[in-house]
């Protein structure tokens, strides 16, 4: 997504200092596209279910990780629980991801789980993030999700795939297929691309077995999660929180608990999908935020873009610059710059993990 288009389809969804809203004919324009894309989305997906197109059988089960929208729900960080809560339970998994952002478009072992063999820009950053943070579990990249299985499987034998951001990648038989809905917004405004966020039509979660509300906190979401339960009364309706667990300051590696940015000067930036939820974790730590730079998501960041966010910070008094570990992988973890840089490390945690995984575990059986 380049930043014209970015800044373009933030402007849809009202998102703040993203420039005026757009002209009432091009905000038509772009709920008559949504109109098209989601009769080519229900199209596609008729398709599959009818037959004819069919769908490839890995070896080994295959659980997707999706979402109904573009980004924004804890996707990675949900991948990363899950993989790790099976890795701990013995099982050998393989991630398959796309691998998006990264200029490799070959099938690619990033990590056989003992060793990471590439990092960005050759290879995506959410990937790479799922490889360096999960040591036991492999990652495979590759625009075809089936041959890049392959690839693993000839390698290492897995137990389970599980596919990252595969909601929508039907050319790949899943055995249970998970979808995350963020809890404050799970459906944006209501609009298929490009009109709004949504990738397929609401009533395409009916495919889904299990749904996970992201980022759920009880005293808000309590009415949302009721009204998804009535909606869908025979789906799985799971609960996953997404909080900061350290902060590393570089240069140096030293950490922190996230507590300790509390009244701290810092200048934030990141490129996310939305950035605006960076921001509101910042907020909710108290930190003492000086300005807040929001990029392109899956920005690749230039030197003079480094020097003039320190060049902000200092000029604001900020006696730091802060930001996410996928904005630390597209830097190639690396910080030669003047004023400090502090990057913010998140977890999913689902509620009742145990119990979660024995009903996944039935599941795969069925």
């Amino acid at each position: 997504m380049n930043p014209s288009w970015h800044n373009f389809f933030q402007r849809l969804q009202g998102a703040e200092n993203a420039g005026p809203p757009p002209h009432a004919v091009v905000v038509a324009g772009a709920t008559a596209a949504s109109w098209v894309y989601g009769r080519g989305a229900r199209f596609r997906r008729f398709l599959y279910t009818r037959g004819v197109f069919k769908a490839k059988h890995l070896p080994a089960p295959v659980i997707s990780v999706g979402n109904l929208t573009v980004g924004g729900t804890g996707k990675t960080p949900m991948v990363a629980c899950l993989a790790r809560l099976w890795r701990d339970r013995g099982r050998r998994v393989a991630i398959l991801s796309r691998g998006y952002g990264g200029q490799s478009r070959l099938t690619t072992c990033l990590s056989d789980g003992a060793r990471v063999y590439r990092q960005p820009p050759e290879v995506g950053e959410e990937p790479y993030w799922l490889a360096r943070t999960l040591p036991g579990v492999a990652v495979y990249t590759g625009p075809c999700r089936y041959t890049a299985g392959l690839a693993a499987w000839e390698d290492l034998k897995p137990d389970l795939f599980v596919l990252d951001d595969g909601f929508q990648h039907m050319q790949l038989h899943r055995d249970l297929d998970l979808v995350l809905l963020d809890a404050a917004s799970p459906f944006g405004n209501g609009y298929l691309l490009p009109r709004g966020p949504l990738r397929e039509p609401c009533p395409t979660l009916g495919a889904a077995q299990v749904l996970i509300l992201t980022r759920y906190d009880p005293e808000l979401h309590q009415p949302r999660l009721a009204a998804l339960k009535k909606a869908f009364p025979d789906k799985a309706i799971l609960t996953a929180t997404i909080s900061p667990v350290r902060v590393i300051s570089y240069p140096g590696g030293q950490t922190e608990s996230p507590e300790a940015v509390r009244n701290r000067a810092l200048l934030a930036f990141a490129g996310l999908a939305r950035p605006q939820v960076f921001a509101k974790t910042l907020q909710e730590l108290e930190a003492d935020l000086k300005g807040f730079q929001a990029f392109p998501d899956h920005h690749t960041y230039t030197l003079k873009e480094l020097h003039n966010l320190a060049a902000t910070a200092r000029d604001r008094g900020a006696g730091a610059l802060i930001t996410t570990e996928k904005d630390w992988a597209r830097l190639k973890e690396r910080w030669e710059e003047e004023v400090p840089l502090e990057v913010l490390t998140v977890e999913a945690r689902l509620a009742d993990p145990e119990g979660v995984l024995a009903f996944l575990e039935q599941g795969l059986r069925k």
